[in-house]
């Protein structure tokens, strides 16, 4: 299987200039002067573009500061853009390098969605497990269990287990080394220059990072799937699985998204629709919805960097007001 994965993201590369990231390519979209997908197309060789930039918001660099100087966000970073028309309503630090925590598992979740199987069973291996940082997030499936792709890749997004990202790297690539190459690939074919990843997971890594603007990319690209829509929408899921032993095993996770848990309330007129949440000592607090207005607009938020859960929430509420404004 490694061989075949690696020669469809090679092939995916090939339509950017070679199997080789083209960094002077990647870098159109923080050079533009205008917000427009169609602007960063009129860069691209015709042969290279279709699809490329299309329906993107595009910020140049020299804007990456806050967007609106007496905002009152003031975590590390935030996005937040309007799906329906491509244009980013507000922006700070977007290419900032920053660790991006369990966001890190959206990339995960779209190379299981390109060449995963949903019915797939993966016995979980030792490594697959083996996390052993303090106070990491696990939904606790030991080696020897018998779990489908579809209930890993459901838990990990609603539930956020660094054990399940890392199983479903290691069932893509053979190896966490290897799946953070190919990671690393994809996210430059999506355009995310300011990406490098080193785990499937998102545990603080040396080297592991992103920025807000790769993660909008990322985000963007997972909502074309059903499977990805399906799941961040899910307040709780209950995996069925078989232990170890032979015997069977049913598990409820229930969800990270305190919007969904009822402990947050968005402000009047936003429609949370789903999303994944991340945190490390690194990373911080970090969030990025899916959400729409009362007249059906479509948006992606995104704050990175909160200090504790209560400062997110507080951050992301007072982004989503500014859909109000819009």
């Amino acid at each position: 299987m490694k061989q075949r994965l690696i020669a469809a993201a090679c092939c995916a590369a090939v339509i950017l200039g070679g199997c080789q990231p083209s960094s002077g390519l990647l870098n159109k979209y923080s050079e533009m002067e205008l917000l427009t997908s169609s602007d960063v197309l009129s860069l691209v060789e015709p042969e290279k573009g279709e699809g490329f930039a299309a329906d993107l918001a595009v910020v140049p660099v020299s804007d990456n500061d806050a967007s609106v100087s007496d905002s009152a966000i003031t975590t590390n970073a935030a996005l937040l853009i309007c799906t329906n028309t491509q244009e980013a309503l507000y922006y700070k630090n977007i290419y900032e390098s920053l660790a991006p925590a369990s966001l890190t598992k959206l990339m995960t979740g779209l190379l299981v969605l390109k060449y995963g199987n949903m019915d797939d069973i993966i016995t979980i291996t030792p490594d697959m497990v083996d996390i052993t940082v303090p106070g990491a997030q696990m939904a606790g499936f030991a080696a020897g269990d018998q779990v489908s792709v579809r209930d890993l890749f459901y838990s990990m997004l609603i539930y956020s287990g660094n054990d399940t990202s890392t199983a479903l790297g290691i069932y893509i690539s053979g190896s966490v080394e290897e799946f953070a190459d190919l990671m690393n690939s994809e996210a430059a074919s999506l355009g995310a220059a300011n990406t490098h990843f080193v785990n499937a997971c998102g545990l603080d890594a040396d080297g592991h990072e992103t920025c807000a603007y790769d993660l909008y990319l990322m985000f963007n690209a997972c909502m074309e799937y059903e499977e990805f829509r399906d799941a961040i929408s899910q307040s709780s899921y209950t995996v069925n699985y078989t232990s170890a032993s032979g015997a069977p095993v049913s598990k409820t996770f229930e969800t990270t998204n305190l919007y969904f848990a009822g402990e947050y309330t968005p402000p009047e007129g936003v429609t949370v629709f789903g999303g994944k949440t991340g945190t490390t000592d690194n990373a911080g607090a970090c969030l990025i919805l899916s959400t729409t207005d009362d007249l059906g607009n479509s948006y992606i938020a995104l704050i990175l960097g909160g200090d504790g859960k209560p400062e997110l929430y507080q951050q992301m509420s007072s982004l989503l007001l500014m859909i109000q404004k819009n």
